[in-house]
């Protein structure tokens, strides 16, 4: 897989990864009361996650960009396919996957952080398996 390929496919997981983990966030945001202390711990985590995709999306525009380039250069280092057909290596989604667990594990019960590593751990998890399933149909 090309370097612009990979990249744009990281860039494009971890932005959905974000964007899941802060509906998860403000799902759980909107079920406590506003005398909840967790409430504002919450608040500053979506904001933490927010500026986080908004430098994602920059990025993802910039390869884009790159990528559409080399493209139409016909570049050898062009993308060959879309970002969904681009596989992302699943020793790094388990590798995600426990490193999300071992964050979750560690964080204090029922805050923010437990919260967005758990809607993490979450994701990476039905990605794995979703990715195995794809290598079993191939095989």
């Amino acid at each position: 897989m090309d370097d612009t390929a990979a990249d744009l496919r990281a860039t494009s997981d971890a932005l959905v990864r974000d964007l899941e983990v802060l509906g998860a966030i403000e799902d759980e945001k909107r079920t406590l009361e506003p005398s909840d202390p967790r409430l504002i711990e919450l608040a500053k985590r979506v904001e933490v996650i927010a500026h986080r995709v908004l430098s994602a999306t920059v990025r993802q525009r910039q390869l884009t960009e790159v990528g559409a380039e080399l493209v139409e250069t016909e570049a050898g280092a062009a993308p060959a396919s879309s970002i969904d057909a681009t596989v992302r290596p699943v020793a790094d989604i388990l590798a995600e996957w426990r490193a999300a667990e071992r964050r979750a594990a560690a964080a204090e019960p029922g805050s923010a952080e437990a919260a967005e590593a758990t809607a993490l751990a979450d994701h990476c998890r039905e990605e794995y398996r979703r990715a195995l399933e794809e290598r079993q149909e191939s095989t």
